[in-house]
């Protein structure tokens, strides 16, 4: 029996897993940036109402989807120090979720 076997064989198993994690990470970052683009226009569309209770039922939808975009965020970070990745300077630039609205 080979020594070779066995690590080329953990070795593939290890490629395929960090590349499957590094797919899951792409497909959570491209969720995001679409969560981001809709609440964006969620926010544009807050600001431009006049107090009423229409109003106050987006702005209700705007900070649940905000929260929601702060876990997914959230999630990714987790899922890059998963991966040993520990510096997260660029996901906080590319991921800003927007400020609560009054």
């Amino acid at each position: 029996m080979s020594s070779k076997g066995p690590v080329g064989g953990a070795l593939a198993i290890e490629i395929e897993m960090r590349a499957e994690a590094a797919s899951s990470i792409r497909a959570l970052g491209q969720r995001i940036e679409r969560q981001l683009s809709e609440l964006q226009q969620l926010g544009q569309q807050v600001r431009a109402m006049a107090p009423s209770p229409a109003r106050n039922k987006k702005l209700a939808e705007y900070e649940e989807k905000r929260l929601d975009a702060e876990y997914r965020k959230w999630t990714l970070i987790v899922q890059r120090e998963a991966m040993g990745l520990y510096n997260h300077d660029d996901v906080e630039e590319i991921y800003r979720v927007p400020p609560k609205l009054s």
